[in-house]
């Protein structure tokens, strides 16, 4: 993929990954969903523009670097899979190929859910340092966080199972950090704030 995702007008990244084309998929939508959610709080974060707050923004403009990136990263990875998996069918490629493209497929959801995990622990940080009025920006884009961690996590998940049902060398490192994210996410999930 040429052409990064975040260089698309909004109508056309939503008419794209609702077509027929595999890739932008989940991962990438998991990871745009997860980068709105913490620009809520960077905004949060930069009109209370306070010391205090100073050390919480940085952290939070880096992680926003790092989820942005990956949704151009899970749309090659998910298309590069496509790609190895057809050709596989035609006997044309190798199981080692697409053991390799479906690890890739699965790490780099795991990779964005991982910074999802530590993304949401700093938008809870930010909600007591951000002006009252904009609380509910830093909690919001903690819920969106949330959904985006879980939808990443499912991504990954599939192509561990897929992974696992060829026993395929590293899944159970993969199945490992998958149940390890997974863990971070639960206990947030089991007791929701009210709004």
């Amino acid at each position: 993929m040429s052409e990064s995702l975040w260089s698309l007008p909004a109508e056309a990244l939503l008419r794209r990954t609702a077509s027929d084309e595999p890739a932008p998929g989940s991962g990438a939508a998991a990871s745009v969903a997860g980068a709105f959610g913490l620009a809520l709080v960077v905004k949060a974060l930069v009109i209370t523009d306070d010391d205090g707050c100073a050390a919480v923004r940085a952290r939070a403009e880096a992680l926003l670097e790092r989820v942005v990136a990956s949704a151009d990263r899970d749309a090659e990875a998910f298309a590069a899979l496509v790609e190895a998996r057809g050709a596989e069918a035609d006997d044309g490629g190798s199981d080692t190929a697409t053991d390799a493209a479906t690890a890739r497929a699965a790490a780099v959801p795991l990779d964005l859910a991982d910074a999802l995990v530590e993304a949401i622990a700093l938008a809870e940080a930010a909600a007591p340092l951000v002006k009252e009025a904009l609380v509910s920006d830093a909690r919001a884009g903690a819920e969106l966080l949330r959904a985006a961690a879980r939808t990443a996590l499912l991504a990954a998940s599939l192509n561990v199972d897929a992974l696992e049902s060829r026993d395929a060398s590293g899944a159970g490192e993969l199945r490992t950090t998958t149940t390890r994210l997974d863990d971070a996410l639960r206990p947030r999930d089991a007791a929701p704030e009210r709004p």
